[in-house]
């Protein structure tokens, strides 16, 4: 599919040229919505669009959005998951010379002064942030997620507000809205595209930390999120998320934690009790809260035999 001529138009008043990265798979109306917003926020807007051909419904939504936004369209006739798509879309800013690349789900809408505010933040971070986290606030003022923060790498915290307009020291970042400098791309290589989909980020934002840069996150900076068929329950006084994810996403999320922890573990002790809390309570979760719980239980435990058991991925090259 013919690509744009590597051309950025510049933007003030952030310093540098930024390019949004959005992965689409099965997109409704709202991909229009997000890539509206994202070419508010950025220089250019780089599309990927998962088994691109199998639906002609589909394929004219993505086609309606990319013409109203001036998008650039990357397509694979087959779904290659959400790391493999998102590292052709960083290969292709990074060769137009993208100096930074603004992670976006499909269902992710950068609000009004998104820029302004990472622009701010980055004039105050420290000079070896590498990453910069959005706040990912969900429709109708649900709540924040939880900040994750390692000052030393050996113990981590929980973080349910920014009081402060910056928050540094992060573990790991959400990747919907994260601000990664070219720099650090560039040092850290490609995403693991045998993660598929889940803990992509979280293994990329330790190898960022372990390279030397720094994550913040940004007060200011929100996106609206909506996390597919999410609900809030009330336990303890505070608002569980249930996602309802299918069996096969357990199993991923259950294979990849484990490969995230055995990657990295050494280098970041404080990886071991936080990814402990995670998989505990996915479990808990599914067995009292989920629709569909027996099989979504055996794929869990199917893939924590298979995280613990399995071969580690390869380590990709910058």
């Amino acid at each position: 599919m013919a690509m744009d001529a590597p051309t950025f138009a510049s933007a003030a008043p952030f310093p540098g040229r930024i390019a949004a990265l959005v992965v689409a798979y099965r997109a409704d109306d709202r991909l229009a919505t997000c890539l509206a917003a994202a070419a508010g926020a950025a220089d250019r807007v780089f599309l990927f669009q998962q088994n691109r051909g199998l639906d002609a419904a589909d394929d004219a939504r993505v086609d309606r959005a990319v013409a109203a936004t001036g998008a650039t369209l990357l397509a694979d006739p087959a779904n290659i998951g959400l790391a493999a798509a998102q590292n052709r879309l960083m290969d292709l800013a990074l060769a137009q010379g993208a100096d930074w690349l603004l992670f976006l789900d499909q269902d992710s809408v950068p609000r009004p002064g998104l820029r302004a505010a990472y622009a701010a933040a980055l004039a105050a971070a420290p000079p070896d942030t590498g990453l910069l986290a959005a706040r990912n606030v969900e429709p109708d003022d649900g709540p924040d997620s939880p900040w994750v923060v390692s000052p030393d790498g050996q113990r981590w915290a929980v973080v349910r507000r920014l009081d402060g307009p910056l928050l540094p020291d992060l573990l790991l970042a959400p990747a919907s809205g994260s601000l990664v400098s070219a720099e650090a791309a560039r040092a850290c290589g490609p995403l693991r595209d045998d993660f598929f989909i889940d803990w992509v980020d979280v293994e990329y934002a330790l190898r960022l930390r372990r390279a030397g840069f720094r994550l913040v996150a940004v007060r200011d900076a929100l996106v609206d999120h909506r996390l597919g068929a999410v609900t809030h329950v009330q336990a303890g006084g505070r608002a569980l998320a249930i996602t309802h994810h299918a069996a096969r996403r357990r199993w991923f999320q259950a294979r990849n934690a484990l490969w995230t922890w055995r990657l990295h573990r050494r280098a970041v002790p404080a990886l071991t009790g936080w990814t402990l809390r995670i998989l505990a309570s996915t479990a808990i979760k599914i067995a009292v809260m989920e629709r569909g719980r027996l099989p979504k239980l055996a794929a869990f435990a199917g893939g924590l035999w298979h995280g613990v058991w399995q071969g580690l991925p390869r380590r990709p090259h910058p």
